[in-house]
């Protein structure tokens, strides 16, 4: 198990949170929260399922927050925007449907996944590999995206230094997270409900390693040379995971309800009380 904390690299820590035999602690030096399970800096098998692809998940219902990111973010008539961690390309291809004055390019560890977006999504701009080995040239970017991939990258700062190089001076890396204060009380929460279940969901310690909080993803950004860092709040994927049926409507009615109460609150506090379930972080570069 891993005791040495990714940010500051202290190995004085309390544990905050235990989730099937897994401890999560939270760095006494920088207050960084990481889970102490060692998992591969490059690891390649979150889309190894040979069943097929949940595209009701991967599409459908990330419509709605695709939409709001450009709504919000892609004012300008043209552009270049790299999408790190691209999946199968459903972001990408967004892109070039409602945007077609931006060049949208994808990278992707996994084959199977750039596989998917090439040949279902007739992304020929999507890449296979580590991003850091693309050759790509620098400051040729306006934009780049980490949708859900910081958190499963143990030591983030070569890849963040280097998507620090591919921007454009005035441009930025948009980073979305869980938001960890809040995922960890509803972790809690659930295992006081219920108690701790095997194969549940709770901060899923074997895949998220870095728990970020707005402190740290500063913390994290100010390191590799972003001059600040500002948080917006986007619309929430239209699902709940693993449930169906009527109680699936449910679900998403309670999400998009939590979303706006917590977007108001945001909003009331001068954005300075976040109690979204996501982190939306623009990391800028002067």
């Amino acid at each position: 198990m891993n005791q040495t904390c990714y940010l500051c690299g202290s190995q004085k820590n309390k544990t905050l949170f235990v989730e099937n035999g897994i401890p999560i602690v939270r760095c006494l030096n920088c207050s960084h929260a990481f889970s102490t399970y060692e998992q591969d800096e490059h690891y390649e098998g979150y889309w190894d399922d040979e069943t097929g692809y949940d595209l009701d998940w991967w599409d459908v219902a990330h419509r709605d927050i695709y939409k709001d990111f450009i709504g919000k973010f892609l004012s300008a008539p043209k552009g270049r925007i790299l999408d790190v961690g691209c999946g199968l390309g459903f972001f990408v291809k967004t892109i070039g449907t409602s945007r077609p004055g931006w060049e949208a390019v994808g990278y992707e560890i996994s084959e199977k996944a750039v596989k998917f977006a090439r040949e279902k999504n007739g992304l020929k701009q999507v890449f296979p590999g580590i991003v850091q080995d693309s050759g790509l040239p620098k400051e040729s970017f306006d934009i780049i995206t980490l949708w859900d991939v910081i958190e499963h990258i143990p030591k983030p700062h070569s890849l963040i230094q280097y998507l620090f190089g591919l921007l454009k001076p005035g441009g930025f890396l948009f980073v979305q997270t869980p938001n960890f204060p809040v995922q960890l009380f509803k972790a809690k929460l659930k295992v006081a409900l219920k108690g701790m279940q095997e194969g549940g969901h709770y901060l899923e310690a074997k895949d998220h390693i870095n728990d970020y909080t707005e402190k740290t993803l500063g913390l994290l950004a100010e390191q590799c040379g972003f001059s600040s860092v500002e948080f917006s709040i986007l619309k929430p994927i239209a699902s709940v995971s693993g449930v169906s049926g009527p109680k699936a409507k449910l679900g998403i009615f309670l999400k998009k309800t939590f979303y706006y109460g917590t977007l108001m609150l945001w909003y009331l506090t001068f954005k300075q009380v976040n109690l979204n379930l996501t982190l939306f972080a623009l990391l800028k570069k002067k």
